[in-house]
């Protein structure tokens, strides 16, 4: 009788000690979920990074250039307006632009592993200096496939939640 007992007991704290873990635990997914949407700067990255390229031989610069091949996701993308987020780089550019990379600065395409898929180049209506830091923006979005430029440009753009 007394073993009976004991064994009714610890089953009901094995019970509580499980209802103890999984309890919190599920609770914890049900509020972190409800702020876990997708993640529209990510999607767009995602779709952009997936570029092929091939060489083809380059009469101005007397040699064999990379040239993006952009699947039909991306395509579709060329002139729509869009909103991505980034990291500013320090890097001057001739034609005013700034360059905006997916990955930080110390693993960007000018100084590390990523590649010119990576970054864009956006045109701002109001020009206005910005540090290196990361930022949203928003613009129509335009694919080059010449030879020289960046491949993403994002024009007419303005900084996301900004008076400029």
């Amino acid at each position: 009788m007394r073993v009976s007992k004991n064994k009714n007991q610890l089953n009901k704290i094995k019970k509580l000690s499980s209802k103890a873990i999984v309890f919190p635990l599920l609770f914890s997914l049900i509020i972190l979920s409800g702020f876990a949407g997708p993640n529209p700067n990510y999607e767009l990255w995602k779709k952009l990074l997936n570029v092929d390229w091939e060489y083809k031989y380059s009469e101005e610069f007397e040699m064999d250039v990379p040239l993006p091949i952009f699947p039909r996701d991306v395509k579709k993308l060329d002139g729509t307006e869009v909103t991505i987020r980034g990291f500013v780089l320090p890097v001057e550019t001739t034609d005013g632009s700034i360059i905006v990379s997916y990955y930080p600065f110390s693993s960007c395409f000018f100084c590390g592993g990523a590649g010119p898929e990576s970054v864009v180049a956006i045109f701002l209506k109001n020009e206005r200096e910005i540090d290196e830091e990361e930022a949203t923006f928003k613009g129509v979005l335009h694919l080059n496939d010449e030879e020289t430029g960046l491949i993403y440009e994002l024009k007419d753009a303005v900084e996301a939640n900004s008076n400029f």
